[in-house]
């Protein structure tokens, strides 16, 4: 259906289709679906039209692609990524994700069905801070997260947060604030080694979180991009602290107010990259440095973690504080959701 097929949401709702596909949206017809976006009977039209892929700049994986994932999703593992698994190895079963029990390592895929494209809304959080907890009680060295499919992470699950933001607006946001400032916190209080291997685009805080793990290996065709101007939304995962000390102030500015892509070389260059991998060998390139990982003295790794994180453990929880402060305040405010609208909108007339 593309972003959002509005001839079939205009009839669903019980009013007539226009032609939105072979002419550019005209001034009134705009004003018109700013409204129908703030009705109830808009969502139920969402719903019924199975419209659920209004997030980013990401077109979304096509639906064969789609139904592979889904008819490998319970299979004892992904094939796609070619990660050898024993016998003897135990799965976690949740929803958004899949969780691998190896030997030495906790194995995180984001594999989301409640969202498109490996977005994450509070309860593909939830799932991740579940995993992350139980991998910090395990024996597990150290957390191996990616994803499932060619995109790795496209941010925060927009169409989620508009369907709730057009009811109460202020006691929907705390709670999108409070899901975002624990979810980050997770991250920054976790003490083993956290590994992430970015397989595909990884998109607002798909992106932002990444300084907050320990290294960071791409695939050649992954890029990154946190436009949060773009679709109405300050900084979030801590990017307004760790951005600027990574790649520097300018860099940082261009990428949280320019939403400027970065490749996978670029990216690496400026630091928010450890290593950059040819596509073809990436995942065997990756096993072979976690196998290298786990061999190391499960104390040891702990032990230079912290020296390494714990001196800008306080500046990070300050940060991710003042950060979801700010998304609540934007989230809660008439001039949020116009800007989320605006950003909806904007999309409809690029299809």
């Amino acid at each position: 259906m593309g972003w959002l097929d509005l001839g079939k949401l205009r009839l669903s709702m019980g009013r007539p289709a226009l032609d939105f596909h072979s002419t550019p949206l005209q001034a009134a017809e705009v004003v018109e679906l700013a409204s129908l976006l703030r009705t109830p009977t808009f969502m139920e039209a969402l719903a019924a039209n199975g419209t659920t892929n209004i997030q980013t700049s990401v077109t979304g994986v096509t639906a064969s692609k789609r139904r592979f994932i889904d008819d490998r999703r319970d299979q004892p593992f992904d094939k796609r990524l070619r990660f050898s698994v024993r016998q003897t190895e135990s799965a976690y079963r949740y929803r958004d994700i899949v969780v691998r029990k190896q030997d030495g390592f906790t194995h995180i895929l984001l594999s989301t069905k409640s969202s498109e494209n490996n977005s994450l809304n509070p309860e593909v959080m939830k799932e991740v801070q579940s995993a992350l907890n139980t991998a910090a009680a395990d024996d597990s060295k150290l957390v191996l997260f990616s994803a499932v499919g060619s995109i790795f992470c496209c941010g925060l699950d927009f169409i989620y947060f508009i369907r709730r933001l057009t009811d109460d607006r202020k006691k929907e946001s705390t709670k999108m604030a409070e899901a975002i400032r624990n979810f980050v916190n997770t991250f920054i209080q976790f003490k083993k080694p956290i590994i992430v291997a970015v397989n595909g685009p990884a998109i607002g805080l798909g992106a932002s979180i990444l300084p907050l793990c320990d290294v960071v290996w791409a695939n050649e065709k992954a890029w990154f991009q946190t436009p949060y101007t773009t679709f109405g939304q300050s900084p979030d995962g801590c990017s307004s602290l760790t951005f600027p000390r990574i790649m520097g102030l300018a860099s940082a500015n261009e990428m949280l107010f320019s939403g400027r892509k970065l490749t996978a070389q670029e990216a690496c260059a400026k630091g928010l990259v450890s290593q950059v991998f040819w596509p073809g060998t990436f995942t065997q390139e990756v096993m072979v440095r976690i196998k290298e990982l786990v061999t190391c003295n499960s104390v040891v790794l702990e032990e230079s973690k912290a020296l390494v994180r714990n001196i800008m453990k306080v500046d990070l929880e300050q940060a991710n504080e003042k950060e979801c402060e700010a998304l609540k305040k934007i989230w809660g405010s008439a001039q949020g959701m116009d800007s989320m609208l605006k950003y909806l909108q904007n999309r409809i007339d690029e299809f």
